[in-house]
């Protein structure tokens, strides 16, 4: 299990500041008030980096639903091949900074790859006509009359 290439951070961050997460840094560039169509929200533009490059821009909101009373998290989501990065956005700290977690999941997609081989193994299996049971042959009467043999 790849438990020890999973990295998890949870920090107080500024408008303006990078931090490092592994091989990564995330920027927290602004942190916007937005109106949905039946929500409020908080949210976030945050850039992410490798190697000094810019790879993605991920908005995670904090979303708000007045009609339920309910409040949600939406998460950023970048989605890669060997990686997925996920950002999250928190509350308002007392220091003007916000609560941010960032989360890096190695091969999290590769998991939808095994169930697609496994279903297609099962496919492949019952197209092969040897290996199936024989479902339209006639029992067999066993010697003892009017008793059929366990399958």
């Amino acid at each position: 299990m790849l438990v020890a290439l999973e990295q998890e951070d949870i920090r107080v961050v500024q408008i303006g500041e990078r931090f490092a997460v592994g091989n990564y840094e995330i920027e927290l560039r602004s942190v916007d008030a937005v109106d949905g169509p039946n929500y409020r929200s908080t949210m976030a533009t945050m850039g992410v980096f490798r190697n000094g490059r810019e790879i993605a821009v991920l908005t995670p909101e904090k979303r708000f639903y007045p009609v339920a009373g309910m409040p949600t998290t939406e998460a950023g989501i970048d989605i890669g091949f060997t990686r997925d990065v996920y950002l999250v956005i928190g509350d308002p700290q007392a220091d003007g900074g916000w609560a941010v977690r960032t989360y890096i999941k190695p091969f999290a997609n590769w998991i939808w790859g095994g169930a697609i081989l496994m279903s297609l193994g099962g496919f492949i299996s019952l197209s092969d006509r040897r290996l199936r049971v024989a479902a339209g042959a006639p029992r067999r009467v066993s010697e003892v009359e009017g008793t059929v043999p366990a399958e």
